[in-house]
């Protein structure tokens, strides 16, 4: 059988009810297939950070992968490839068809709630680096689903927000990373919740002509989870797979819309065809089978996979003096400071959570281990914000009108979301009861929040006694409350060592999803701040560990400002006044405030770095790894700096790019506002210098040669940076890189490839790519404000 659009006539014999149930899902995260066809049903999964369990359950176990933000900050394609191959592998093994992966939007500022996931604020960057997971993760025989399609890079009323765009921005900019998917052969793509000049995109016809049209996708393309409103508009403009089940707009009312004739029956034949070549391409149609995949990593290839990419994605910012990496040794005293470092954060509070097989090693257990020699003393130096779930609680199910729960189990959180079983109950359409149960013990005396949320009515009773009730949100904002975890709060004193039992009861409103969440805000004991001030004044050098908790970055909520919480920046303030030999740890999955630096003796950012991230950090700050990462975010000197600050929604609902471009790295130039850290800048444990320059023609393609020698004691990486600029235009943008690697002292040449498309932009008259005629200003570069740039003409 042929693979290719239109030669399927297995599919196309087929009556309609028999193809349009191939476009619709049964279940969560399982699509029907098209067992007439021999096509069987079809695993898909969330998971850029990793493969999240089929029933949002915390017991189900997987690798945390480094996020986005963090491999994007490696500059590393090859790197990123071995990450998508990791995952890849551990897909195959648990028979999941399709990853819902990687998230290809931009985040244009740092206030993005989901900004972690993403690869970086540049195109070029992203598209590349983008391809090669997409590349590694098909490799063994599992679908990338490339999302999403597209501008959904802002949280806020996501689901109906209307993202005004000029046709060369949004060709340029944010369809680029879609389009290099689709070059790299992408066998799905995700549509985001979001409108895009006024139309859905599942319904956005212009898009999905783009994408199917003048691309030549053959792959599936699929609804975000609940985004589809319309049977006929969706199938007209090209959507081809309704998620999740069971079918609320497709399957059975596609069949009808094709027999009423308002959709036409060649559409929905292509629909289930292209769900049944995404069937033989993951080996899960009759006659066909996956492609041979590569060997799996040993576990001790995984682990060191995961602590190269987690230090390859570890920007050095700031080094004061070479404090980096600490010295080692017997006799010395190290201080390891923060609530990060004792509870640090390692991914977002999406639906895409990951529970690693394995408790994660803390940045504090990981640097006492690592430095065995010296004194290693630990204080969190003030308390963690936000909910904390309790650790062990008894979940029952009631169907409704039960008495008595058709289930019990205990599990080890408080917080629940199910999309399709729920203990002792059944699907999320049938209502019934669920109680959340815990004894809780106060560790200090004082004040503690007892916090309660979820989908249904709520009461949360202590030892017995109602204290708070929770209304069922508007069906309308149902996934916002879901992904946000919204809740209601209420203050009861208690004494230290004083046990009481808490208890969430929630009567379940019939619906998609069901959420229950229950957990707590304990006070901070006093003199965190003192004993951990004291500590860093008695040691020689300190690591502070600061950043994000489990609710800072989330969906259906953005965040209001980079600054770090109050708390946190009195402790950064205290003990770089007791000690300058202070190099602060930012564990946040986006950009942050760093008007502090100048107090401090250094600053890394590895952003959320997976479950390697303690140990990674240590051999990092011991030397025996080198931070290998450069920004892909630019990072500005206050908030206001960024672009599109203050730029909202309308009364319309409509974002505004127009008033925002340009964004990322071009928004700092030309008079813009200079930044805190450019956009490529990192600075490893050695020195580079740039030498000579020299750009070639090979037919079509330019070839820029440098070279770059290491200048300082120790072998390290470096990357070569290329930025183009347009004849008449006044900002450059990356048209390509190099990650070069060169011993102590030695020079290294890198070789970098640009074709027609790093010269190429989109002419909005003519409605078409086209290469401006005259001088293109090539710039070779260690970041985007390298004051030891080299320029190059070449004429086009």
């Amino acid at each position: 059988m042929t693979v290719g659009p239109g030669h399927d006539a297995d599919v196309a014999a087929l009556p309609p009810e028999a193809r349009a149930a191939a476009t619709a899902g049964v279940n969560g995260w399982t699509a029907h297939g098209l067992p007439e066809a021999g096509v069987g049903e079809l695993t898909l999964l969330d998971g850029p950070l990793g493969l999240v369990s089929r029933t949002m359950d915390e017991r189900d176990t997987a690798t945390l992968l480094p996020s986005g933000t963090s491999l994007a900050a490696s500059w590393d394609p090859d790197l990123v490839h071995r990450v998508g191959g990791l995952l890849g592998a551990e897909a195959r093994a648990e028979g999941v068809d399709v990853v819902l992966g990687p998230n290809l939007n931009l985040p244009r500022t740092p206030f993005s709630g989901r900004a972690f996931e993403m690869f970086s604020e540049d195109p070029h960057l992203t598209s590349v680096l983008g391809a090669a997971w997409i590349r590694g993760l098909q490799e063994h025989g599992v679908g990338a689903c490339a999302k999403h399609l597209v501008a959904n890079d802002t949280e806020t009323r996501r689901q109906a927000m209307d993202v005004a765009v000029d046709e060369a921005d949004l060709r340029e900019v944010y369809l680029a990373p879609f389009e290099a998917a689709v070059e790299a052969g992408a066998w799905s793509v995700l549509t985001a919740y979001n409108r895009v000049r006024g139309e859905h995109c599942c319904e956005n016809s212009a898009l999905l002509r783009v994408l199917k049209d003048e691309w030549g996708f053959d792959g599936v393309v699929v609804s975000d989870w609940f985004a589809t409103r319309d049977t006929v508009a969706s199938a007209r403009a090209g959507l081809d797979l309704e998620m999740p089940g069971g079918p609320r707009f497709f399957g059975p009312a596609l069949a009808g819309a094709v027999r009423a004739g308002d959709v036409d029956d060649a559409r929905l034949t292509d629909a289930a065809e292209r769900v049944a070549r995404l069937a033989e391409r993951v080996g899960r149609r009759a006659g066909f089978s996956a492609p041979p995949a590569p060997a799996p990593l040993a576990p001790a290839e995984r682990v060191e996979l995961l602590r190269a990419a987690a230090a390859a994605g570890t920007v050095l910012l700031h080094d004061d003096g070479g404090l980096l990496p600490l010295r080692t040794g017997a006799g010395r005293t190290l201080a390891v400071l923060g609530p990060d470092a004792v509870v640090p954060c390692l991914q977002g509070g999406t639906f895409a959570k990951v529970t690693p097989a394995t408790r994660p090693t803390t940045p504090a257990q990981a640097l006492v281990d690592a430095f065995p020699g010296a004194e290693v003393a630990v204080a969190p130096g003030c308390a963690p914000p936000g909910l904390q779930p309790f650790a062990e609680v008894v979940l029952e199910g009631f169907a409704p009108g039960a008495e008595e729960p058709g289930a019990t189990q205990v599990r080890p959180t408080s917080t629940f979301v199910w999309f399709g079983e729920i203990p002792g109950i059944g699907g999320p359409g049938v209502g019934g009861r669920v109680r959340v149960s815990t004894e809780f013990t106060a560790e200090v005396e004082g004040t503690h929040e007892l916090l309660l949320g979820g989908t249904g009515n709520g009461v949360l009773l202590l030892d017995g006694e109602p204290r708070a009730t929770w209304a069922a949100p508007d069906p309308a904002d149902v996934m916002g409350v879901v992904a946000r975890a919204d809740t209601v709060a209420t203050g009861v004193a208690l004494t230290a060592g004083q046990r009481v039992r808490v208890v969430g009861e929630f009567d379940l409103v019939p619906g998609r999803v069901q959420s229950v969440t229950l957990g707590y805000r304990a006070p901070a004991p006093a003199g965190l701040l003192y004993d951990a001030v004291a500590l860093a004044a008695r040691a020689d050098d300190v690591v502070l560990v600061l950043g994000d908790d489990r609710n800072a970055s989330r969906e259906s909520a953005d965040r209001t400002t980079t600054h770090l919480p109050a708390e946190q920046l009195r402790l950064l303030h205290a003990v770089a006044a007791a000690n300058p030999r202070t190099v602060v740890v930012l564990d946040a999955g986006h950009q942050v405030d760093t008007s502090w630096a100048g107090e401090v003796g250094a600053v890394l950012v590895p952003w959320y770095a997976g479950e390697e991230f303690g140990p990674a950090l240590a051999e990092v700050l011991r030397g025996d790894r080198e931070p290998g990462g450069r920004l892909p975010l630019t990072f500005a000197r206050s908030d206001a700096d960024y672009p599109g600050h203050g730029v909202g929604l309308d009364d319309d609902l409509v974002l505004d790019y127009r008033r925002i471009e340009p964004a990322g790295a071009a928004h700092f130039q030309a008079g813009g506002p200079v930044p805190a850290y450019a956009f490529g800048h990192g600075l490893g444990y050695t020195t580079w210098r740039l030498g000579a320059v020299q750009a070639e023609r090979d037919g079509d393609d330019v070839l820029v040669h440098a070279e770059v020698e290491n200048t300082g004691g120790r072998a390290g990486d470096d990357v070569v940076q290329v930025y183009g600029r347009a004849p008449g235009a006044t900002r450059s943008r990356l048209v390509g890189f190099a990650r070069v690697h060169a011993p102590a002292g030695a020079k290294v040449g890198a070789t970098i490839r640009l074709s027609h498309r790093a010269f190429r932009r989109w002419d909005s008259t003519a409605g078409r790519w086209a290469v401006p005629g005259g001088t293109h200003v090539l710039t070779v570069a260690r970041s985007a404000a390298d004051p030891q740039a080299l320029e190059l003409e070449v004429e086009r």
